[in-house]
């Protein structure tokens, strides 16, 4: 498993500091993508601005993913500012209840295929898992980003009841931390109470 590939965590069943570390998912994500079929280049109107080709903008098809700004409001600045899906700032990949990605300063989303490259799972975010597709450093989005990743939660062994302060949510963090800074990315905060978990990665 690529350590810059692959970013997520097999959670503990018992938050007690005797539970040892964390240890990495071992899953490795490599599925069909979801594509659309069309024999023809489609062109979008927004309304009020000029015709904008389908091919020029970055492509998403699943119903519980998102982005930020949405592909609609992409495809309604491009209408009005011809190239300004070559610079967006702070593009934000997400999926519902399981976490975001945001890329730091302005990315070039020109034709990407979204899906392709980001992939949500419990816990677990997964990018340019196919290496020979993955670009330079600095291009499209192997580049810094800012990762949260829901349902970290610290759960009691015995009752199964979430932890939300104290020292076994202490030594918790403390693990989540460890295995950021072991997986070359850096630790930002860990929230007990919304089950959040953030870190930094410079790159993929």
């Amino acid at each position: 498993m690529c350590c810059h590939t692959i970013y997520g965590i097999e959670l503990l069943t018992s938050c007690s500091p005797s539970s040892g570390s964390a240890g990495e998912h071992k899953g490795y994500i490599n599925g069909p993508v979801l594509a659309r079929s069309k024999p023809f280049d489609p062109v979008i109107t927004p309304f009020g601005g000029a015709p904008v080709s389908e091919s020029v903008l970055p492509r998403l098809y699943k119903a519980d993913y998102y982005t930020l700004p949405s592909i609609a409001e992409l495809a309604a600045r491009e209408s009005n500012e011809p190239g300004c899906c070559s610079h967006v700032k702070d593009f934000t990949v997400g999926r519902h209840g399981y976490g975001s990605i945001k890329f730091d300063g302005e990315t070039d989303v020109r034709k990407l295929d979204i899906a392709s490259i980001v992939e949500f799972k419990d816990r677990e975010i997964l990018v340019y898992t196919d290496e020979s597709k993955r670009p330079p450093v600095g291009q499209e989005l192997n580049k810094p980003a800012e990762i949260t990743l829901l349902n970290v939660k610290c759960v009691d062994k015995k009752t199964g009841l979430q932890l939300t302060e104290g020292q076994e949510v202490d030594r918790y963090e403390e693990i989540l931390a460890q295995w950021t800074e072991k997986n070359g990315a850096e630790f930002m905060a860990f929230d007990a109470v919304k089950g959040e978990w953030k870190f930094r990665i410079k790159h993929f």
